[in-house]
């Protein structure tokens, strides 16, 4: 059997579904309510214990705190402490201050200060489970004005001693520690204060392990890098994570000194959410079944007992319509649908008059219809009575006959059925408004752009309008196309530089700044994918990245503001949402994708502005985000907000990039020399150029600020080729005095940026170089980064070649912080290989960096290149690298950098043979 569609189906069937249906939809609409408000309340609670489970953890930390202040006090308040501070006690550290003492005061430093805030005696416990005089290192940490510091100065420098007591939270390197600092008196309390005594142990060793059986959730503690502006909330943040499992709290920790320190999370998992959430589905499947036996046993009562009635009406409609309306219905019984039938027969009686009288007009205007060069239509109560050939042409009909019939409706897209509402076109021509612009759906299915002019004429029956129709498709195509090219990118659709300063600009005057945020990102290594496979391939990567900032920018105004940069207008009041959405943004572009088959991997640096907390106009914003995005690229985080820190070294960045260039060629920019040693002999085997910068107005520029801008600038390789000609000259000067008292000549490295190797002048200029300073080519190292290893070309490599082949050495700087392998070890003529001061920082920290370094110096050995471990600063560290054999050792454990002059008297003190 044939099934029919609910269109074709009897109207009795029809009423009883869509009853059905509109039963159905009220169940579901009460119960999606009551779903949303019965969630909507667990949710509240669940946040409300979260937060209360944040707070607890927070006021356990409160209660450690304050506990290790006040256990201290047995100690301060001992008279042979008092006396230790005073006067002196030489036993006292034999008697009291030892390993096993510190494990039963539970803590793991005690430090002895006199009222000059001098050390008198201290004691710490090393992870080795023995216990030391507190390190030098860690003093200057302990009493620095970021630690202790600024709260013992100001009882020293006041005229009475309080002798206040202080305790809170300290950042310990990496970890964080709990210091309570007493006043030390005599065991009465009664005499002056003598001086300080500092507690200190490690938070981890309290909390949360010690709390355990009072908590309930899970409790984390994330630090804050020092240089991370992070505003403090007013209560704690409340966030689910992205499966909604766990609903976590935040609250900020801050330090002694009142310092952002640490955010505290306490996570909880939604049970009860989760089960109220399963609940409702069950429910829902039960109304959805109750209301479908409902449906069918509805359908059935109208099919019983009204649906006779309807096939009644039905076969006299049908009647009606196969006689052509020539006869009318019979009108019987005295119920509504009789009453249906006598309203259709008066509107047969009406239509036959009106359709006469509608002829007289059409036979009128007949020949302005054939003649216009206008699409002209006659509507007469919504349905179309005339059209001409023209109108028919601009809507794809066969001819004007096609329209006659239809109801204006049909000519309209959903975008213009204001124009098709004849009581609203009548009111608006009756007030003097007769032209309109609007669209008209063709047979085809396009839109036509049109100008309308409506005339209403006056018939017998009513009143008609008259449309007066001009297409002006490509007229407004071409607008559009004007329009989106001044407000739109070609490359990725995406807002331009302009539109985005606009709509920012906008915001700002209209009062939206406290909800708007700036973020910009910068995609890292983008010209080496255009060097490397052209401007084709280069805009496909450019529209695969901005497809995916659009997913990721939700409600934001994503926009291509620069060649491979962009930025995200954020509508969010939240202070950590910019944040999130930038560690989003590198976790999405850090990840290789391929774009025509060729797999591509990219980096990227984000800046952000927060506009609450600023005054700056849209152009201002821009540029600050944008300055912000260039501080990332330092940090390891890659994020960088602008706070006072970075406006400063914006206003600072204004003035080098005004004076870099002079700086540069009337040599203001010059080396400093740091000192490599032997390994073996710790004696000074060679040094490396470090430019540096003093600037008369800025004082000393550090290198990581003006030598990216002389790349950006394209001013690098005069830079390096003004510290290669200085370096020289140190070098000749260095080994010609050397050879006067028969010593041994030193090395000098020189590091060149991977632009200069492309220079045509590079050969030229080290053999110029070489000849008018008489240096040995093998005391002269050029070293390279691995990040110019990796965007090198073939040209690239024969220019390296050629260095090699004039006798000067190669050194692969900073190992291990980019993309090598063995293979760039294998495939580029080195020499020397400089581990990255990271790997050495390691040391001591854990047995598989030590394992990883070992592998690397062997790895070395093998390929017979010579080692340099870089950033050696402890005596662990540099024993160590002389147990695993390199052959030199750079790093302020030996010498910082210095002046010329400062490294000729070095150069002239030592007696190492050649190291390389």
């Amino acid at each position: 059997m044939k099934i029919k569609s609910l269109a074709s189906a009897k109207l009795s069937t029809r009423t009883a579904i869509l009853f059905g249906a509109a039963l159905f939809a009220i169940a579901a609409l009460c119960l999606l309510c009551a779903r949303y408000f019965f969630l909507q309340n667990l949710n509240e609670i669940e946040q409300r214990h979260v937060i209360q489970h944040v707070d607890q953890a927070e006021k356990m930390i409160d209660i450690a705190v304050r506990q290790q202040l006040k256990r201290s006090f047995d100690w301060s308040y001992w008279d042979e402490s008092y006396q230790l501070v005073r006067q002196g006690d030489a036993a006292y550290r034999e008697r009291n201050l030892y390993y096993d003492g510190l494990q039963s005061l539970e803590v793991d430093l005690m430090v002895f200060l006199d009222l000059e805030g001098t050390v008198v005696e201290s004691i710490y416990a090393t992870a080795q489970g023995k216990s030391v005089s507190l390190p030098a290192k860690f003093r200057q940490r302990l009493l620095a004005p970021e630690g202790l510091g600024s709260k013992l100065a100001a009882e020293i420098e006041s005229e009475v001693v309080t002798g206040n007591a202080y305790a809170g939270l300290l950042r310990w390197g990496d970890d964080i520690m709990i210091v309570s600092v007493a006043p030390i008196r005599n065991s009465l309390g009664d005499g002056p204060v003598a001086g300080w005594l500092i507690w200190g142990r490690y938070l981890s060793a309290v909390f949360p392990g010690q709390f355990s059986n009072v908590l309930s959730t899970r409790i984390s503690l994330a630090a804050i890098a020092p240089d991370d502006h992070v505003p403090t909330p007013v209560s704690p943040a409340v966030q689910s994570d992205s499966s909604g499992e766990y609903l976590t709290a935040s609250v900020i920790l801050n330090d002694i000194n009142g310092t952002p320190l640490a955010v505290l999370n306490s996570s909880h998992l939604r049970t009860i959410y989760q089960q109220g959430s399963q609940l409702i589905s069950w429910l829902a499947i039960a109304m959805f079944v109750v209301a479908v036996v409902i449906g069918g046993l509805t359908l059935l009562a109208f099919r019983l007992k009204v649906g006779s009635r309807f096939l009644a009406f039905e076969k006299g409609l049908e009647a009606l319509v196969r006689d052509q309306y020539s006869a009318q219905m019979k009108a019987e019984g005295s119920d509504e649908f009789s009453i249906i039938e006598e309203v259709i027969n008066q509107t047969l009686t009406k239509s036959t008059h009106s359709e006469s009288a509608l002829n007289d007009v059409v036979q009128k205007f007949d020949a302005l219809y054939r003649t216009s060069n206008l699409g002209l239509l006659m509507v007469l109560d919504g349905q179309i009575v005339d059209a001409n050939d023209t109108i028919a042409e601009i809507l794809s009909y066969p001819s004007g006959q096609g329209l006659i019939g239809q109801s204006l409706l049909n000519l309209c897209p959903a975008s213009s059925h204001q124009y098709c509402n004849v009581e609203a076109l009548t009111q608006a021509v009756n007030g003097g408004q007769r032209h309109f612009d609007t669209e008209l759906l063709a047979l085809d299915g396009r839109i036509v752009t049109c100008k309308l002019e409506v005339m209403p004429i006056k018939q017998q029956c009513g009143e008609a309008l008259m449309f007066s129709i001009k297409d002006v498709s490509r007229q407004k195509e071409q607008e559009g196309l004007i329009n989106q090219m001044e407000r739109y990118d070609t490359v990725t659709g995406l807002l331009n530089r302009q539109t985005m300063l606009a709509l920012l600009e906008d915001k700002l005057s209209s009062g939206q700044r406290a909800s708007c945020s700036v973020v910009y990102i910068l995609i890292e290594r983008f010209n080496n994918v255009v060097g490397a496979f052209g401007h084709q391939m280069a805009d496909e990567a450019l529209a695969a990245v901005a497809k995916q900032l659009k997913s990721m920018s939700g409600q934001g105004l994503l926009g291509r503001v620069a060649e491979s940069e962009f930025a995200i207008l954020l509508p969010d009041e939240n202070y950590f949402a910019p944040y999130r959405l930038a560690k989003v943004i590198l976790s999405s572009l850090g990840k290789p994708f391929q774009v025509e088959g060729v797999e591509l991997r990219l980096s990227a640096s984000v800046g952000l502005v927060l506009l609450p907390t600023t005054t700056m106009s849209a152009e201002q914003a821009i540029s600050a985000a944008e300055f912000a995005t260039y501080c990332a690229r330092t940090k390891k985080s890659r994020i960088q907000i602008f706070d006072r820190q970075i406006e400063q070294q914006l206003k600072s960045h204004i003035v080098i990039q005004r004076d870099i260039a002079n700086a540069i060629s009337q040599g203001d920019i010059y080396p400093d020399f740091q000192p490599i040693v032997n390994s073996k002999t710790e004696e000074v085997c060679g040094f490396e150029a470090l430019a540096r910068w003093h600037h008369p107005e800025l004082g000393v520029i550090s290198p990581e600020q003006f030598i990216p801008l002389a790349e950006s600038r394209e001013l690098i390789v005069a830079l390096g080729s003004c510290i290669l000609e200085k370096s020289c000259e140190f070098l000749a000067q260095v080994n010609r005095r050397r050879k006067e008292l028969e010593l041994g000549a030193l090395t000098v490295n020189v590091n060149l940026a991977g632009s200069h190797f492309s220079h045509p002048q590079l050969l030229p200029q080290l053999r110029a170089l070489l000849e008018r300073y008489r240096i040995s080519p093998k005391h002269l190292i050029i070293e390279i980064t691995e990040t110019m290893l990796i965007d090198s070309n073939p040209a690239v490599i024969q220019q390296m070649q050629a260095i090699k082949n004039l006798g000067i050495k190669l050194a692969l700087d900073d190992f291990g912080t980019g993309y090598s392998a063995l293979s760039s070890l294998c495939e580029f003529p080195l020499d020397i290989v400089k581990l990255d001061r990271s790997f050495v920082q390691r040391i001591g920290q854990d047995t598989q960096s030590e394992i990883l370094i070992s592998s690397i110096i062997n790895m070395s050995k093998a390929l017979e290149l010579k080692m340099v471990a870089e950033g050696v600063e402890t005596k662990e560290q540099k024993q160590t690298m002389q147990s695993l054999d390199v052959a030199a050792i750079q790093g302020f454990y030996f010498y910082r950098p210095m002046s010329s002059l400062a490294a000729m008297e070095v150069a002239l003190q030592v007696a190492c043979d050649e190291a390389y």
